[in-house]
């Protein structure tokens, strides 16, 4: 499955979030809302660290060591990324009837979010650096830095403008 597959997936999950709860018990739209998102999110795991190690381009020895690290990485980023799809989900289910409160507290969030995935970044880009030297470190921030707005990109192009 490509990434801009599994993204469109995700994205259309949790915009159809609002459609499914006049359809079902809440109940059964969060397991199959979760099942959508876990679904894609598995596919988008695999496909963005097989692009990673393409990009990375490392020997056996230093391979080790950096997916002992971004193993790390990925655990801790998948947190944001619960943070926002829980945020799109909110635009979702509020969209048509957004209000001014609802809507700084979905930018506030946003906001929160960027700050901690830089601060994510920042804390690994040290990691990588000391365990593999300055330039394997950079590597990695710019290929996760490339792939993760590849990725918001095309999830953000399947969610409209607030009105």
């Amino acid at each position: 499955m490509s990434i801009k597959y599994a993204l469109r997936t995700l994205g259309l999950a949790c915009l159809t979030a609002a459609a499914l709860s006049a359809q079902a018990p809440a109940g059964a739209n969060e397991a199959n809302l979760k099942a959508l998102v876990d679904a894609a999110r598995k596919d988008l795991k695999a496909e963005k660290q097989s692009m990673i190690d393409q990009a990375m381009k490392l020997d056996a020895g230093d391979k080790s060591k950096f997916w002992g690290i971004y193993t790390g990485f990925q655990k801790e980023l998948d947190a944001i990324w619960d943070t926002r799809i829980a945020n799109i989900k909110k635009y979702a289910d509020s969209y048509q009837s957004m209000t001014d409160p609802v809507a700084d507290q979905l930018a506030s969030s946003a906001l929160n979010n960027e700050t901690q995935l830089t601060a994510l970044k920042k804390k690994y880009h040290a990691q990588f650096k000391a365990a593999l030297g300055s330039k394997i470190a950079a590597r990695w921030l710019q290929a996760e830095t490339t792939l993760g707005n590849v990725m918001m990109l095309q999830l953000l192009s399947q969610v409209p403008l607030l009105e």
